[in-house]
């Protein structure tokens, strides 16, 4: 037996988000509910997602570890300590001249 519940939320169902869960149910001595969540339009989660036992959170940390990638600016801080802006300027112009100089060295690279 298939179900599928639909909610709109929003400006009389144009324009806003819409939630669809679509239900199967089999009885084999106990009941089983496999369920499909579809969105349409954004979605906050208070919460972890879990892909086939594998955290969503833990495996985007990881991942940005590991390209260290720097969180964004604290820029409440920075108002209060002007020695944490200048060093994130010294950084910024430091990746840039970095980066410029990747630049020349792949070009480079590509000529021989």
């Amino acid at each position: 037996m298939n179900k599928t519940i639909s909610i709109n939320v929003g400006n009389g169902g144009s324009g806003g988000t819409s939630y669809t869960v679509d239900n199967k149910w089999t009885t084999a001595g106990t009941t089983a509910i496999q369920s499909a969540l579809r969105v349409n339009g954004d979605a906050n989660f208070d919460g972890d997602i879990t892909v086939k036992g594998r955290s969503i959170t833990q495996t985007l940390e990881k991942i940005e570890e590991r390209l260290a990638i720097l969180p964004p600016p604290n820029l409440e801080l920075e108002r209060d300590w002007s020695e944490l802006a200048k060093l994130r300027q010294q950084y910024v112009e430091l990746e840039r001249e970095l980066l410029e100089k990747q630049r020349v060295f792949d070009i480079l690279k590509k000529s021989y």
